[in-house]
């Protein structure tokens, strides 16, 4: 009985293949939200969102200092070193983040700048 309810309780869910598939959720999570979305951590996410667009070699340096500095803030175990764009895209970008850990790919989604319409005031 027991087992039953369970197993229909986390029907559905996905597990992660691997510690590097946690890994890439856990940085995935901390890139894809805009300081200011979760009301008890509003200073959490990543800044890169607040730029209007990447098309210049100085944006895409300026987007590396702010994922550099997000995954700093919000994942030192992560031993992030160096971050370097590969592709940018108007709402996705997919970089290498290279440090502690082997040399590892990631892409994330990036979001309109909206404003403060999903964001909390609150201390940053």
């Amino acid at each position: 009985m027991v087992g039953r309810a369970v197993d229909t309780f986390f029907a559905g869910c996905r597990y992660p293949e691997s510690p590097v598939d946690v890994i890439e959720e856990r940085l995935r999570l901390i890139l894809e939200v805009r300081p200011g979305e979760r009301a008890l951590l509003p200073s959490f996410g990543c800044r890169v969102h607040d730029l209007e667009a990447i098309d210049s070699e100085h944006q895409r340096q300026v987007a590396a200092v702010l994922i550099e500095e997000a995954l700093r803030d919000w994942a030192p175990w992560a031993g992030v070193r160096r971050v370097s764009l590969l592709d940018v895209e108007e709402d996705r970008i997919r970089l290498r983040l290279t440090g502690r850990m082997p040399s590892l790919e990631l892409s994330f989604h990036r979001r309109e700048t909206a404003g403060s319409r999903s964001t909390v005031k609150g201390k940053s």
